[in-house]
């Protein structure tokens, strides 16, 4: 009799020569005749530890091995991309992006904006601060943060006559 063969993606590699293959199959429900996927995971016994996470394998029924694991590795069909890499510095981030060091420092000139000049640039400043100064108290309530008291109230009235 042949030995039964399923192809999955591997899911876990953290145990010793034991991969963790999830195999996605297709099933019809028996009531509403919906075709649902349905998800198995079977433990497989990977001699070598060749497979990583990601990949597609074949895996084949063996004997049994240990409590849950019943499958063994037969062959790696696909490579996957593997588990998320993590980098500990920039330096090492940086060349697997592609960056040179060269690339990153930050240039030292000064960039204006297109059509401005520094005298324009001058007067914009000049000009917000002389509206600050015009109106004193408005600048008092709004570095209080919170509602105007009624000594702003009082000042405000003295400075608008015929109100």
């Amino acid at each position: 009799m042949p030995r039964k063969t399923k192809v999955g993606k591997v899911v876990s590699d953290k145990n010793a020569k034991t991969i963790v293959v999830e195999v996605h199959r297709r099933k019809k429900h028996p009531r509403y005749h919906k075709y649902i996927q349905v998800r198995k995971r079977f433990m497989a016994h990977d001699e070598e530890e060749t497979a990583t996470v990601g990949d597609i394998v074949r895996i084949i029924e063996s004997r049994p091995l240990s409590a849950r694991k019943r499958w063994t590795l037969d062959e790696v069909v696909t490579r996957g991309v593997g588990p998320e890499v993590q980098l500990r510095d920039e330096e090492g981030l940086d060349e697997a992006l592609g960056m040179k060091a060269a690339e990153k420092e930050p240039d030292e000139s000064v960039e204006q904006a297109e059509g401005e000049t520094v005298e324009e640039i001058v007067e914009a400043e000049t000009k917000a601060a002389s509206v600050e100064s015009e109106a004193p108290n408005a600048g008092a309530i709004i570095e209080s943060g919170g509602e105007p008291t009624k000594e702003d109230n009082a000042a405000a009235k003295e400075e608008r006559p015929g109100v």
